[in-house]
């Protein structure tokens, strides 16, 4: 049947739900939570070449999200990203960064990255992370 949705006390909008069992868990999207800030910049780009005998090109970035709880209470975080995926045993792709993600290849999906934590009340916190892409020289990379 159809709900209400509030969010700290407030009506955000409606939504339904399907037949569930007793006990039954199911998640409701409540859309942007304009209580959470989040910045996205990139920190870094190179590219550049490798190697003496035998070239290598290689693409990196570096990357910083900014997020701040700006609720009274604490919540639960989940930052998703991606990174390049490679089809291609030659091409080879590194995850740099102080910031390693929580967990990769989100929903059997390659090269999508998260990041789960909990933000106090105007706890503020910043994650950096970044890839290297290397590919021979020779060769040209496209990405899709």
């Amino acid at each position: 049947g159809t709900v209400s949705l509030f969010r700290d006390g407030t009506f955000v909008g409606v939504g339904d739900l399907p037949v569930l069992s007793p006990g039954e868990d199911h998640e409701l999207g409540f859309g942007a939570d304009d209580q959470v800030r989040v910045r996205h910049a990139i920190v870094d780009e190179k590219l550049g070449e490798t190697g003496l005998i035998s070239s290598a090109r290689t693409d990196s970035r570096n990357f910083r999200i900014t997020v701040k709880n700006m609720h009274e209470r604490a919540v639960e975080l989940v930052v998703h990203d991606q990174i390049p995926a490679s089809a291609n045993q030659e091409i080879k792709v590194e995850l740099v960064g102080p910031t390693g993600p929580t967990k990769k290849d989100i929903d059997d999906k390659r090269g999508v990255i998260s990041f789960e934590t909990q933000l106090d009340p105007e706890e503020e916190q910043v994650i950096e992370f970044g890839y290297r892409v290397i590919w021979p020289g020779a060769r040209t990379i496209i990405y899709r």
